[in-house]
């Protein structure tokens, strides 16, 4: 892999969610060697820290000596400790910011937390679930007439770690510069009260609440249409909003009569007022036909159309193969897995070639750390 702008750059992560072993992941990503120390047991931690974040690192189980064997051992070599123990975790492990900055003043320490360390709720056990409530984000997804619903797969987890990795390479980035390390810290229900705050002006203007709306988004974003439709094999995202693509979409349909009623050609009152009339008029064109039909039209229409694939559609898909998104790797055993790599690519590739990985791993920091 070329863009490798961490080569050089050692990392320790210690802690037990998914955020922080992704946050890992993203430095493994970028070059950086990550020694994982797990503060659970294999077994339980497995579930939450997958192969896929997992198998290029140095791994070791959690003992009551890793205290000083960290310090002693690891953390002299060490330029980001990112981490998601709690700020007492880190005292007793006299690992707390306070007292080893003086002590290794280039260390970037890392921490990530669910509602952040300080103010009225840093002491809250929190995780998942809590990040997407207490965000507002929650409150975004799901039928407006029933409760609300969670973003499936432990999204927040994952964005809570991609933010992590970004911020302790932006610290070793000023660190470069200044010659000091520092501490910085990612706080999941800020992270995604950014994402569901994002619009708020937009909604502002045009007057439209900003609350659940199941398959649609709020009011579509104040012009029609913008939300998933069914189609004859599944269901396709449509987001033709401006008065072009729908101009676009219309001729796509074959310049339906009724779409040159004035009613039909306000956006904004087709979105706000009455959305679910103009559906019914749509939705028949559409379930006649498949997803990549929809697809391979909107191309020649320039209209903005998005199949949703199923999960297990992606493995074949021809994008994906072709953009060589998935990875092959190597577990310590020799074991060969074919698993997502980076969503980024910065050399060129033959169509349909596996990226591969090298399993490096820091040869100082290979030793069991059990005791």
């Amino acid at each position: 892999m070329n863009f490798q702008p961490l080569a050089g750059i050692r990392v320790v992560e210690l802690g037990r969610s998914l955020g922080l072993a992704y946050a890992g992941k993203f430095l493994i990503d970028t070059g950086a060697s990550v020694t994982s120390i797990r503060t659970l047991s294999e077994e339980v931690y497995s579930h939450d820290a997958s192969l896929y974040v997992d198998v290029r690192k140095e791994r070791f189980r959690w003992t009551t000596d890793i205290g000083p064997s960290l310090i002693e051992e690891l953390l002299p070599s060490t330029d980001i400790l990112v981490t998601d123990l709690s700020d007492s975790e880190l005292t007793s492990l006299d690992l707390a910011w306070c007292q080893i900055r003086d002590q290794f003043p280039n260390l970037v320490l890392a921490v990530v937390s669910p509602l952040g360390r300080a103010g009225i709720r840093g002491t809250y056990h929190s995780g998942e679930l809590a990040m997407q409530a207490m965000s507002g984000l929650m409150h975004l997804v799901g039928d407006p007439n029933r409760e609300p619903l969670s973003i499936p797969y432990n999204l927040a987890s994952f964005q809570v770690g991609l933010h992590a990795a970004a911020a302790a390479t932006a610290a070793v980035r000023r660190r470069s510069k200044t010659g000091a390390g520092n501490r910085v810290e990612v706080i999941g229900v800020e992270v995604l009260a950014s994402y569901a705050l994002s619009y708020a002006n937009v909604f502002t203007y045009y007057g439209i609440k900003n609350s659940r709306n199941g398959r649609r988004s709020p009011g579509s974003g104040g012009r029609y249409p913008y939300a998933i439709f069914p189609c004859k094999d599944g269901y396709v995202s449509l987001i033709a909003r401006s008065a072009r693509d729908w101009e676009g979409f219309v001729k796509m349909m074959g310049n339906p009569q009724w779409a040159k009623d004035p009613r039909y050609q306000d956006l904004y009152g087709m979105a706000v007022t009455y959305p679910e009339e103009v559906d019914k008029l749509v939705e028949p064109w559409l379930a006649e036909h498949t997803r990549d039909e929809l697809l391979a039209l909107a191309q020649k229409f320039q209209v903005p159309i998005g199949p949703v694939r199923r999960i297990h559609e992606l493995e074949s898909d021809e994008q994906l193969q072709y953009r060589g998104f998935f990875e092959r790797v190597i577990d310590e055993k020799g074991n060969e897995f074919v698993v997502p790599g980076r969503p980024w690519v910065t050399d060129p590739r033959e169509p349909g070639v596996l990226r591969e990985v090298e399993n490096t791993r820091p040869k100082e920091a290979s030793q069991d750390l059990k005791g």
